[in-house]
């Protein structure tokens, strides 16, 4: 700190001067690059904002067309299905039944003993 006589008050002035205009920073620079950071800044809310509006259109677009016609076509498919379903209905076999009524029992006209309905065995054999 500097001596101050009574006497000679200026040279506490000046010293105080530059002291300050020592520690103060130069506002050129510093303003330069607080500039480009806004300036970065503003350029990526730029970006972003054209990102949101890109997006938000999109999304209109598919609310207001692509959904309808998706719709329309699932539409289309129930009634296809139910189409094929009736088809299905329609043209399914039918198990077939192997039941003779009583009256055509073929037992009832040709009676088979025991013996002769076991099954025979083949009699020829492969010769190797």
């Amino acid at each position: 700190m500097l001596l101050v006589d009574a006497d000679r008050p200026e040279p506490v002035r000046s010293g105080a001067r530059e002291l300050a205009l020592f520690l103060t920073p130069e506002p050129g620079a510093e303003a330069k690059e607080v500039e480009e950071t806004i300036e970065g800044l503003l350029l990526r809310l730029e970006e972003f904002c054209s990102l949101t509006d890109m997006i938000r259109s999109d999304t209109s677009q598919i609310l207001e067309e692509n959904i309808p016609l998706l719709k329309a076509k699932v539409t289309e498919m129930r009634g296809i299905y139910a189409k094929v379903d009736q088809l299905e209905k329609r043209w399914m076999p039918v198990a077939p039944t192997y039941e003779l009524p009583t009256l055509y029992r073929t037992e009832d006209y040709f009676p088979v003993d025991a013996g002769e309905a076991a099954p025979r065995t083949p009699s020829c054999q492969r010769r190797l």
